[in-house]
């Protein structure tokens, strides 16, 4: 069973907002980074966190439809993660707010998350002990367990899902394991084999066949997760966000560049670009000692830029349509 959380997710429609690195667990296959694993550190998708705008921001920026609030255990931070909860449901009522969390939750603290949270997902790492699960069941939230695929555990977990869904669980999420640079070693410990063309463990995704038969089950796979839910998230932000000179090419955003030695170099290209072909002028924008247009006018440009003093290199860009837009991709024309 797909939930209303994970279908946002696939749709590339939910803001991942990283509440703290923090957590009382520290679970020897945990895939975050060394850079955020149990640092108090916040992101709303990839924009570093430093007040309340960022987090509206970063939702505008990519016409978000829901949140997913993860960590870290984002309940080690309740007061923050409920704050964030209710900043995103006044600005937009209807936004679906998903939130991952350790087992260790109080009935007290469920209490203070219903009316905020439309679902909540366990992370068991005691598959005898499934009383939050339990206790969770009684209150406004659609309520499921996540937890990844560990090839020694096949058995267990097997029994872990039909006791779940004798309680009544919403949904049980089945996660392929992934590696870091940070458990690579852990994980070579327990003789676990460490794909080499993506960040996955070999056994767990033979694993899975045996416990993804029950129709509450969903398998999220790391392909799932960079080739679905990640690119159609950046293809989203790329559409809300991009220049009128600017193209998507599978979630990424191309344009035409020409490094200038100044800035007032910079204004003279564009106006002589202007000159030279009719565009509109927020066609071509200067920011700095870069002058920035679409990338088929770079290419037919080349000629006659390309022999000016001022000009240091030409050619074309793809970044990712994130916070940073961190560069993918130079082609030098």
């Amino acid at each position: 069973m797909v939930s209303t959380g994970c279908s946002l997710c696939l749709k590339g429609a939910k803001m991942v907002l990283f509440v703290t690195g923090v957590c009382r667990l520290s679970c020897w296959y945990c895939p975050l980074s060394e850079e955020r694993w149990q640092k108090d550190v916040v992101y709303a998708n990839e924009r570093p966190v430093g007040c309340d705008d960022d987090v509206l921001e970063e939702a505008k920026a990519m016409n978000a439809l829901g949140t997913g609030i993860t960590g870290g255990d984002p309940v080690v931070r309740l007061e923050r993660t409920l704050h964030y909860a209710a900043l995103l449901k006044n600005e937009w009522p209807d936004h679906h707010i998903h939130l991952y969390t350790a087992s260790h939750v109080r009935d007290d603290t469920l209490k203070e998350m219903e009316g905020l949270i439309d679902e909540v997902r366990f992370h068991l790492t005691d598959f005898s002990d499934i009383s939050v699960v339990r206790q969770a069941l009684r209150y406004q939230f659609e309520v499921g367990v996540e937890i990844p695929m560990i090839p020694s555990r096949v058995k267990e977990t097997r029994w872990l899902i039909q006791r779940l869904k004798g309680i009544g669980v919403h949904f049980v999420n089945i996660n392929e394991l992934e590696y870091a640079d940070r458990t690579v070693e852990e994980m070579k410990k327990r003789k676990l084999t460490l794909s080499s063309d993506s960040c996955v463990v070999e056994e767990s995704r033979k694993a899975v066949a045996q416990v993804v038969e029950d129709e509450i089950v969903h398998y999220c796979s790391a392909r799932d997760k960079d080739s679905t839910q990640l690119r159609n998230r950046f293809i989203r932000r790329a559409t809300m966000i991009r220049k009128p000179y600017e193209d998507i090419e599978d979630g990424l955003l191309v344009k035409g560049v020409i490094v200038c030695c100044s800035h007032e170099a910079a204004l003279q290209v564009r106006t002589l670009l202007l000159e030279r072909v009719d565009i509109p002028t927020t066609f071509v924008e200067v920011l700095g000692e870069r002058v920035e247009t679409h990338w088929a006018l770079i290419e037919e440009a080349v000629p006659w830029v390309k022999p000016l003093t001022c000009t240091k290199h030409i050619g074309i860009e793809k970044r990712y349509p994130t916070y940073n837009q961190p560069l993918i991709e130079y082609i030098p024309l």
